[in-house]
């Protein structure tokens, strides 16, 4: 009996041992561990990659632009003073995602993205880029931040633009591939996402020609976002990301845009984790998050940054990551952090009673910046088509001047900018000059591409106040390998592993013990001839007949 008690014991430690790694693996991290990696990494940032670094790079643009939507404070004038100079050194042989993430960026530090330089960032790198290369040159990404780009501030394309609104979606449409995919990759089909999350919601449908196959249909926005989250979710790994961090990271700001929660969906919850698992895991001790192993990368740490910053909008309600025309905060506080003293609130009376004053006539109003990062506190944002001043007024609280420093406004090109065939922008341009640069190439006529549908894609749709998590963007449920990936599901799964490891080790003991009882043969081997013979020579008229004869064959030998 007591060895019984016991192989049951042993068995139910053996099944709570292993039921532990897969109840922890399904922990969700709250807003607030979200909220204390994303001031960790800006942290890291600041100590090892500053914006001021690089400017204009990649790495750089994103975290200007997370730090705009997290309204924490920055030296955004110096950083668009050295745009200037990369924006007149962009040409034909650049791609046109960095032109459009610089315009992006310049616009998040508060600048005016249609005139660095005296460039019009904006037109050279989105609708008016076909006079130097085709927009498509670069495959889907240079569309689809061409869209991100654009939308940012609900910019308007002139009527004599290469590639309007509507072309640039059509393009984008047709380069989806027949798995949803764009380009083959999460990156460029979670960028097309991103692209298309704010046309969802407009009807229509575009007549176009698939790169993949060269077969003609027809294809909304809402049906092309579809396809691709049933392609991000097939192709997640079993630990939750994409392979690197940050084509994970691309993949949560899409579905985050597009109102999907990257750590509940049920889509996107793998064997070992969801979404946010999975970019979480190249997260290092120092803050900073590696590309795919344990070193600390910029661009990585820039692009984790913004997915988390996307994260942090969607369960807060806020607009998309880069969407700045609203110009609403993403909040950082944590829930549980200690109001602060006296002596810190006091230390910045000045500089508060006079961002006060200035916010009082504006709508939106500035956040505290996050808590880990060694940045002054965020001030009240000038508005978006101001630059900060860098002029140092004297003396005695050089922060708080700085703080409630008057913008100084640029003066706004003409919509008629258009870059030279050669993109040769001039270096010394200034840009207070009257003056425009003249086109060497006719405009051409544009080309409304067919509508399928009543309704046409006049632009964008405004961000929604529903912040209900859909079932689908088409209003069902995808399909989809993630689809039945639910952590009930995965406990289930491994209650009846273990229900059936713990039998199988039951059975063990008890035959090694002696204890199990064999199944008999008899009933399913009653008609085999040769086993009745078996069986006859076992019964006990057997035996005597054996004995008789073991008696006969010893008296024979005897008398012999």
């Amino acid at each position: 009996m007591k060895k019984k008690i016991t192989a049951v014991l042993l068995t139910a430690v053996m099944a709570i041992t292993l039921l532990l790694p897969a109840l922890s693996a399904q922990a969700a991290y709250t807003e607030d561990n979200i909220k204390e990696a994303v001031t960790g990494a800006i942290s890291w940032k600041n100590s090892n990659d500053a914006p001021l670094y690089s400017i204009g790079s990649e790495s750089s643009n994103l975290l200007i632009t997370a730090l705009r939507r997290l309204g924490a404070w920055y030296d955004y004038a110096a950083y668009l003073d050295g745009l200037d100079g990369v924006a007149a050194g962009y040409g034909a042989g650049h791609y046109a995602s960095d032109m459009q993430r610089t315009a992006i960026a310049t616009a998040a530090a508060y600048g005016d993205a249609k005139n660095v330089g005296g460039r019009d960032l904006v037109g050279d790198s989105t609708y008016y880029r076909g006079y130097t290369v085709p927009l498509d040159s670069e495959g889907s990404d240079g569309l689809s931040w061409a869209l991100i780009a654009l939308d940012s501030m609900d910019y308007t394309v002139p009527d004599d633009a290469v590639d309007n609104r509507n072309q640039i979606i059509a393009k984008l449409l047709s380069f989806q591939n027949t798995d949803g995919s764009f380009g083959g990759t999460a990156y460029s089909t979670a960028a097309a996402i991103t692209a298309f999350s704010r046309y969802t919601s407009t009807g229509g449908a575009y007549t176009i020609t698939r790169y993949e196959t060269g077969e003609e249909y027809d294809i909304s926005p809402a049906q092309a976002v579809s396809q691709a989250v049933s392609y991000l979710s097939s192709s997640q790994t079993k630990d939750g990301d994409w392979g690197d961090s940050v084509s994970t990271s691309m993949a949560i700001i899409a579905l985050s845009s597009a109102g999907i929660d990257a750590q509940t969906d049920r889509r996107f919850t793998a064997r070992n984790g969801n979404a946010i698992d999975g970019l979480m895991s190249y997260r290092l001790s120092n803050g900073g998050f590696g590309y795919s192993g344990s070193t600390p990368d910029g661009k990585a740490t820039s692009y984790a940054i913004c997915a988390l910053t996307s994260y942090l909008g969607k369960i807060q309600g806020a607009s998309p990551l880069f969407y700045l025309r609203l110009d609403d905060k993403i909040n950082t506080e944590y829930s549980s952090t200690p109001a602060p003293d006296s002596s810190s609130s006091s230390s910045n009376s000045s500089s508060s009673s006079s961002s006060s004053n200035s916010s009082s006539s504006s709508s939106s109003s500035a956040t505290t910046a996050p808590r880990a990062t060694t940045a002054p506190a965020a001030t009240t944002a000038p508005a978006a088509t101001t630059r900060p001043s860098t002029s140092n007024s004297s003396s005695s609280s050089s922060s708080s001047s700085r703080a409630a420093a008057t913008p100084r406004v640029t003066t706004a090109p003409s919509n008629t900018m258009r870059p030279t065939r050669t993109a040769s922008p001039m270096a010394t341009a200034d840009p207070n000059a009257t003056a425009k640069p003249k086109a060497t190439a006719t405009p051409k006529p544009t080309k409304r591409p067919d509508l399928v549908g009543p309704v046409e894609m006049p632009g964008p749709m405004p961000p929604s106040d529903d912040n209900n998590e859909p079932e689908d963007l088409n209003g069902s449920v995808a399909g989809g390998e993630h689809e039945d990936r639910s952590p009930v599901g995965v406990i289930l799964a491994a209650l009846i592993a273990l229900l059936v490891l713990a039998a199988l080790i039951g059975l063990a003991y008890l035959k090694q013990s002696g204890n199990i009882i064999k199944p008999s043969a008899k009933n399913t081997k009653e008609n085999d001839s040769e086993y009745k013979a078996k069986q006859h020579r076992k019964t006990e008229e057997h035996r005597h007949f054996e004995a008789r004869e073991k008696y006969r064959g010893r008296m024979k030998y005897k008398h012999a």
